[in-house]
Order: structure tokens, then sequence, then C-alpha cells
């Protein structure tokens, strides 16, 4: 965007601003307080990173992956915090034989990820969408990110327990006061332990990101050829955040802005925007939920750092702290011990977040999730699972009761099942319209309960599920194998962060509610993104698509694909090869974009 025309439109926006302000504000007995950058001509921007490392993960297959990290500390102001918190990372994925400097790479992708995801929750898209840009002739790398708020990740345990061997160690030790290594767990963080999250909003997010990027390419010309910017679900709204974030803070100048670091953008079961229903088309509009939003926003802001508002998501079930750990410590086991009966369940403690957690998750029926299995029906803790099956029960698409965790990985064996219908059958999912947001709560898939407390129930994985009557192959796409392995990680990042910064959330929705003032003074441009190359891919038994796709679709010459059986979570952790033969859809999608760039 030519920069006259932007300082011009945004000095007559100065204008229009003031009294529709100065209206509002008399409304709402609020003052309001412009903060206008003073133009200027600024010098190329260059990183405040420092102190590169690098450091070997794993090598498969001929791809290398590393975990590569800045230091680049918080701000003087910032409370105390560990010292990771003052670097900032991510895991990088490259052809082992090609290129070693990302600037010889002949593409780069940057990865936001999604609502708590650590940097390792995608590591099937980051290896298969390498592996299938050098199948295709294309060496590329890929960037999975990991936010800041990693370096707060419970991380010990796990680690001890891959070099024992023994899954219990961590499982005893996060819950029931083990000391591992002369080390005992202090016990979950709770929010007034966690100030420093108050620094780790979106802004930093995005800044991070620009930082990283920088550091690594210093010149622009290279970054606008070769980086390709995407997020798999919430990160595409953080990637859609940094496309219009000016990072120089100064209107007059745009070469700082996020959309110019970029060649594309790509969204994974998401979608690449700052202002979804156009506010910032409409001057009276956008001045007016600026004054509204952007005040409210910055309320929420003072009651974060009062400590009013939950840091985190703290004791939720199903999505709270403890929960996320859960399904780490169950993919642990079945890493380690995957044919062997769990002992996992018999190893945590009885209390309300989580109990309700396996409840919910579990309970087949209505009356068994009121009175948690008193019906007859039992609790989760009443039937014998091998590790894989009770990882499965909590995750796959025909187990799970809440769809944003599922994935595809196989199917319960090894005993009597029953159809569940709590909190609905995955078959009213059918029904036109309506079917099509009932897709939010418990998936499209019929899902299936054990019944017999005496047999051991096992697993079949996704490629071995020909015959079962409630799934078939095509919908079964992601490995468990790899799964179970990607949950089980401990250093440097975990697959769920322990404590996601609930702030990222509230920032997002000030943006999307026309805040353009306080904490997002910065977000100046509008939906820039749209200016390149996009790409989009949606999770074909997913509800993103058909809602958030149809309502808010990617731009008319965008490359959109359907990931034909995919989940939400399936989209960035599908098997390399699918059980039709073919290569995982969503990385071979994105690397088929990439190499017609």
């Amino acid at each position: 965007m030519n920069s006259a025309v932007r300082s011009g439109t945004l000095s007559a926006g100065r204008t229009r601003k003031r009294s529709v302000a100065a209206f509002v504000a008399f409304l709402l007995g609020l003052s309001v307080v412009q903060v206008v950058a003073a133009p200027g001509v600024s010098a190329a921007p260059v990183s405040s990173a420092t102190d590169r490392q690098e450091h070997p993960v794993y090598s498969r297959d001929g791809i290398a992956v590393t975990y590569v990290s800045y230091l680049l500390p918080l701000p003087a102001d910032a409370p105390a915090h560990p010292a990771e918190c003052d670097r900032v990372g991510f895991l990088r994925y490259r052809v082992a034989d090609g290129p070693t400097n990302s600037r010889d790479a002949d593409h780069v992708v940057v990865q936001q990820q999604g609502l708590g995801g650590g940097a390792i929750n995608s590591d099937g898209v980051s290896f298969n969408t390498v592996n299938s840009a050098r199948n295709l002739g294309t060496e590329i790398e890929y960037w999975a990110l990991a936010r800041r708020s990693a370096c707060l990740d419970e991380t010990f345990g796990f680690d001890v327990a891959l070099r024992t061997g023994n899954y219990l160690d961590a499982v005893d030790y996060y819950f029931n006061g083990k000391q591992l290594d002369g080390q005992k767990f202090p016990g979950f963080k709770q929010s007034h332990d966690l100030q420093v999250t108050d620094w780790m909003g979106l802004e930093r997010v995005v800044r991070d990101q620009y930082e990283i990027m920088l550091a690594e390419l210093p010149d622009q010309a290279e970054r606008q050829r070769k980086f390709v910017c995407t997020g798999i679900s919430l990160g595409g709204l953080v990637t859609g955040m940094f496309a219009d974030w000016d990072f120089d803070g100064n209107a007059a100048t745009n070469d700082d802005a996020g959309f110019n670091q970029c060649a594309a953008f790509a969204a994974q079961d998401s979608m690449i925007t700052s202002d979804p229903v156009a506010i910032q088309n409409t001057p009276f509009f956008r001045d007016v939920t600026d004054v509204i939003v952007g005040t409210t926003n910055g309320v929420l802001q003072t009651g974060f750092r009062a400590g009013v508002l939950p840091r985190t998501l703290g004791p939720a079930p199903v999505v709270g702290t403890k929960a996320f750990m859960i399904y780490r410590l169950a993919g642990l086991a079945a890493h380690l011990e995957p044919d062997a009966e769990s002992q996992l369940l018999s190893h945590l403690p009885h209390d309300l977040e989580v109990d309700l957690t396996l409840n919910t998750l579990f309970a087949p029926t209505w009356s068994s999730f009121v009175t948690n299995g008193a019906d007859g029906s039992g609790t989760m803790r009443d039937f014998r699972f091998t590790n894989d099956a009770l990882l499965g029960v909590f995750i796959d698409n025909n187990s799970s009761n809440f769809s944003l965790l599922q994935q595809g990985i196989g199917a319960l064996d090894g005993g009597p099942l029953q159809d569940k219908s709590f909190p609905n059958p995955g078959e009213v999912t059918q029904i036109p319209l309506l079917g099509t947001y009932l897709r939010l709560s418990a998936g499209s898939q019929k899902r299936v309960a054990p019944t017999d407390r005496t047999v051991l129930y096992t697993w079949r994985n996704y490629d071995d599920v020909r015959g079962v009557p409630y799934t078939a192959p095509n919908h079964e796409v992601a490995d468990i194998r790899d799964v179970a392995r990607q949950l089980a990680t401990g250093g440097p990042t975990a697959y769920w962060e322990t404590y996601f910064p609930s702030r990222v959330v509230v920032d997002i929705g000030a943006g999307f509610g026309g805040a353009r003032s306080g904490e997002m003074v910065n977000l100046r441009y509008d939906n820039m993104s749209r200016t390149k190359p996009n790409f989009a891919a949606f999770a074909g038994d997913g509800v993103v698509g058909s809602t958030a796709g149809v309502l808010f679709p990617p731009p008319m010459l965008a490359q959109v694909n359907t990931l034909p059986g995919y989940n939400h979570i399936d989209t960035i952790g599908a098997a390399a090869i699918q059980n039709n033969g073919q290569p995982d859809y969503s990385g071979q999608y994105l690397a088929e974009f990439i190499t017609g760039l």
C-alpha cells in the first residue's frame, strides 16, 4: 500500500474519529485518549533477538528436526519469571541433506499454533509438508512456532518418565506427591502465580514471530519471497492479526508491516483475517467500535493485571490445566506401554475437575452423565483398557464426546460396545442446517462405549479398521503411534501448553470487535493478507469449513481444499500415508500450493 495514501486516509479518519469519540464518550461517561504515531522515515528493521541456539530433536526418513531458540527478553517491568521465558523458539523441519541455512531454502512455512497447542502439536503436518514438497522437487522448511508461554510448561515428569520407561513416574509425580530425582512437584500453578502471562498477550505473540523472522532472514526482499505465514485454528486468527500489525508503530512506513514479511498466507481449518465482518470498511462503525470495544478491552486488561480475571483456563473441566495434563499422560502411557493394561486412571485422584472431565468425555447417555455412571452404566474408571485403548477413548472421533479433541485414530476392540447418545448421537449431524452446528459438541461420527467391565478393551490402529461396523477406513486418518509419541513429549515444548494465557483470546476478540486503540493501537491495516496468494484447508468431518468457512469465506482467488475424513486436529496430525495409499492431504495440498508460488 502506498504510504502517502495510507497516511492521508488515517488523517481523514482521525477527524471523523474525534467527533464520534466525543459523542460516544458523552453517552458512556468515558474519556478517550487518542494515540497517534508521529510520521517519519524508519531504517530497515533489525531484530532484537540474539544468542541463537539450535539443538537436534530427531531425524526420520530424511527429515531433520531441530529446536531453534533466541534470547529475546521480556520488558523490564515484567514480573519475576523463569529464565526460559526470556527466550523464544520453534521446531525447525527441513530436508536433512538439503540446505543447512534457511536463506537457501526455496520457501519457509511459519506456523502459529491453535489454542493451547505447543510446537510439537503440529509435528505431523510439519513433517508431511516438507516431505511432500521434497517429492515435488522443492526444498522447504517448516517452522512450528512455540508461543512464549511454553516456557511455563510442566515437562520435568515427562522427561524423567521417558528416561526410566515408566509412565507412572510422571503420573505419580504430578498427582500423588512422588519425588523424581529428589524433586517434588509443587502443584499446578493458579492464576495468581501466573502474573507474567499478562505480558504474553497477542502483541507479544505476533512480535515474537516478527523478531524470529527478521533474525533468520534479515533481508526484507528475501522474507517477502520465501515466507509462507500460516496457522491452525486460533493460530490462523493470530496470523491474520500478524499480517495487519504495524511493528514499528509508524503510520508513515509499512516495510515493517506483517503482510510485507510474507509471500503468501495459509489457513489450516481456520481463517486469516483481522476484521472478519469488515468493520473497518465503514468509518462510522470503525470509530464507534474502537471507542466501545477498545475501552472495554482496556478494562479487561486491567482485570488481568489486577488478578480479577482468570489468566488461564485453570480448573475448567475438559479444557483446563489438569485435563490437558491427563491427555498428555495418556499419550505417554500409550507411547511407552501401548499394549499393557493401563493403570493411569487408578492413579488419578478423585476431585471435581478430574472426575467431571472423565465423565464428560466418556458418558454414553445423559442419564450416565447426570448420575456419573450410578445408573448402572459405570464410569471410565470401571472398565479395563490397554494404554492405547484408553488414549483412544479420550480422543478418538468414535469415542470422545468433545469434538475439538477428536482425531480419527482407529477403533475400540476387545469387547461389546453400545452406541453413545450424549450429548447427542453423531448421526443427528446429518440433519440439514441444524446438524452442522451440532457437530460443535461431539463431532459428526457414530460414537461407542464399552459395556463389559471384565474384559480388557484393546485398540485397532487407523490402518486396521476394515470391517468395523461404526467407522470406515476413509474416516480414520491419524496413526495412534505418532499421536502418542507427540503427546508424550517433554521439553522443550509440550503438546498442550500447561498454562495457555487467556489474554490471547481476549485480545483477538477485541481486534475482531474493532478495537484499534490502547493494546490494539498497532493493529493498523485491514485484511492485507488478502493482497497475497492464499490457501485454505478445511477438515471434511470438522465444523469450521461448514460454519466459519461459509460465513467468512477465504479470498475469491484462494486455493481452497477439503481434507476428506479429517477432524479438526487431523488437519495438523494426520498420518503420512492414508488408507487409500495417498500422502497426508493436508501436507500434500499445502506443498503443492507452495511449489506453485
